[in-house]
């Protein structure tokens, strides 16, 4: 026999929050795009900026549009990735929903039959081949969903739930229980299967993606399952806006090298990575580090493997430093008790694997010790993110990156918590100096090519790079690869997720750009920029491309219907461009300090070489 459990929570115990603007903002752009056409929407907002709030409001936001339907069809479903998730996000929810019945539907846990809202795990769900979601689905009809941590969303089990609840088509379902990543060769086929569905599939419920993934590279997938970014609050607005205290960054350099670990579905192989990391030596570096950056700061430590936050959590404890270890394996009793520990002050250092990155609050953490090396920028921020959420008399977390040698692959660092290159150490300097500082030191060397100034996996300051910059010339066209094949314009590569071509047009000059956007498909964009510093005009020609090359197809196909007059100037075999450079263009270059060998240079060359001037 079921037994139904419900959490009702005593509504006259509790206020609603109020909501900060970024919160109703993202409500305000999810309420836009549905009214558009839209209903697979995906919000980015950082750990700690009042996601679950935002969502938790969501049926007050969209009332009137609910009410449009039977009362029993007007449910809330919370997908959770994480068990510590569910309760804290039925409490949220029914504190912005006093009059609602919130349930839980996890483990022996069922949601009551006349529920508003439901909050489960995808876990849960998925059992016997989502007989459990079937049986849910019987007695409850969700016309919002949501998914909590929907970086998780292109992974087969996701889907496969989401095919279930009509938002993706049937051809999408799986057999497979991965709830982690989907891979690189799936996601073309599955946006283009979702092409073909979003003609005829039913637009009557709404799904929400809520994630702090930070950047496209950590975002595979998502495009085969959201069709837009409604709202992207970024880590960075939240520092300035002062809900999240800032990281404090100090780089501990070791001698570990990590070029022979393997690489597993685009991440470290974490069985190479704890042989390779989790040594005596390296602890004691890592221990030394906090007692001389951090000591008596409440800290979370991340490390690869049981084993190792073991091993760290001993070599803390050897030093007299209060420290306990807390894995999946760590029995409920036993981490709640130390959770408890922490919090009241007891214990000073926990030493974590894979426990703390989802779903813990702990606000008191000052220090995050990054004694896990890892590739993925999204799980970057979700460890720094445990340290930055406000607490009475806090104003900063110290953040501990143990960076070890690797010249084969890329590191993720505090840099990137700011859009700044992987290779760039702060060593205690605030992260929004270090990027006001790194954007004046690009403007003073324009020439300089990004991709190359950390090369061999180098980590430099900032007064490494000038002192660099000043002895190497690493000026560099980017060669076009695969994405020249068949073109017929002179087109330049920015990078890896943007291409362009510039030309004069009417008052001015005139650059179409093919980039990539947050969720992995292509727009074109339209620049002009007048001469006579008139407003720049800027309009997107084409968005939700698939690749690259559907977004250049249809540039130069524009170029040549509605700017035919320039399309001899930029055509990539002209032959101005084999013509020695003109003194006009040499003049350019020299006023603007870009390198070249005055022998050789050409036309072609020198306009290349001026285009990425201008870029930068």
């Amino acid at each position: 026999m079921l037994v139904w459990r419900a959490t009702r929570l005593p509504s006259r115990h509790m206020t609603a929050p109020v909501l900060y603007p970024q919160q109703r903002a993202a409500l305000g752009a999810i309420a836009a795009r549905y009214a558009n056409g839209q209903n697979r929407l995906l919000v980015k907002m950082p750990t700690g900026t009042g996601k679950t709030v935002m969502f938790a409001a969501l049926p007050q936001q969209l009332r009137a549009w609910l009410d449009t339907f039977p009362a029993r069809s007007r449910g809330l479903l919370v997908i959770a990735h994480r068990e510590e998730l569910l309760d804290q996000a039925a409490e949220k929810i029914q504190a912005q929903n006093h009059g609602l019945m919130v349930s839980v539907e996890q483990a022996d846990r069922h949601a009551y039959a006349g529920s508003d809202v439901v909050i489960a795990s995808i876990q849960t769900l998925a059992a016997r081949k989502f007989t459990r979601l079937h049986r849910l689905l019987q007695r409850f009809t969700p016309r919002i969903v949501v998914v909590d941590e929907a970086h998780h969303a292109a992974a087969d089990t996701y889907r496969t739930a989401l095919v279930h609840l009509g938002f993706l088509p049937p051809s999408d379902a799986s057999d497979k229980e991965n709830i982690e990543a989907v891979y690189y060769d799936d996601v073309l086929a599955l946006e283009n299967a979702l092409r073909e569905w979003d003609r005829t599939a039913p637009q009557d419920r709404l799904l929400v993606g809520v994630t702090a993934t930070p950047n496209r590279a950590d975002a595979v997938g998502l495009g085969a399952v959201f069709q837009a970014l409604a709202y992207n609050y970024s880590l960075k607005e939240a520092i300035k806006d002062q809900l999240l205290v800032p990281p404090i960054p100090w780089v501990i350099e070791t001698q570990t090298s990590l070029d022979a670990v393997r690489i597993t579905a685009g991440e470290f192989n974490q069985k190479d990575l704890a042989e390779t990391v989790n040594t005596p030596e390296r602890n004691l570096l890592a221990v030394t580090a906090w007692r001389e950056k951090a000591a008596d700061v409440s800290t979370i430590a991340f490390t690869v493997d049981v084993a190792h936050a073991h091993d760290l959590a001993a070599a803390f404890t050897r030093l007299g430093i209060r420290a306990m270890p807390v894995s999946g394996e760590t029995p409920k009793d036993e981490r709640h008790q130390i959770l408890n520990d922490y919090t009241t002050g007891r214990i000073q250092v926990i030493t974590n694997c894979q426990v703390f990155t989802e779903g813990v609050d702990l606000p008191r953490t000052g220090c995050i010790l990054m004694a896990k090396p890892t590739k993925s920028a999204t799980l970057f921020e979700q460890c720094v993110g445990r340290g930055l959420r406000l607490f009475p008399g806090k104003t900063k977390c110290v953040l501990l990156d143990v960076v070890d040698v690797s010249r084969r692959h890329s590191l993720q660092t505090a840099a990137v918590l700011y859009g700044l290159p992987p290779g760039l150490v702060a060593q205690g300097k605030p992260l929004d100096q270090l990027a006001d500082e790194f954007e004046r030191f690009l403007a003073d060397n324009p020439t300089l090519d990004q991709a190359r100034l950390f090369e061999n996996g180098q980590h430099l300051t900032l007064e490494q790079l000038k002192a660099k910059a000043t002895t190497f010339n690493i000026w560099a066209v980017k060669a076009l690869g695969a994405f020249g094949v068949g073109r017929a314009l002179d087109w330049l590569k920015c990078s890896e997720d943007e291409y362009r071509i510039a030309y004069p047009w009417a008052d001015g000059t005139e650059t179409v750009a093919v980039r990539r956007d947050l969720v992995g498909q292509w727009e074109v964009v339209c620049t002009l920029r007048p001469r006579d510093f008139q407003a720049v005009r800027q309009r997107t020609l084409l968005a939700g491309a698939q690749d690259a090359e559907i977004g250049a197809d249809f540039a130069e196909h524009y170029i040549f219907q509605e700017r035919h007059s320039v399309t001899r100037l930029k055509s990539k075999d002209a032959g101005w461009k084999r013509r020695p450079a003109t003194e006009k263009q040499l003049a350019v270059l020299r006023r603007r300090g870009v390198p070249f060998n005055p022998r050789t240079i050409t036309c072609g060359d020198a306009s290349a070489l001026i285009d990425l001037s201008n870029r930068r």
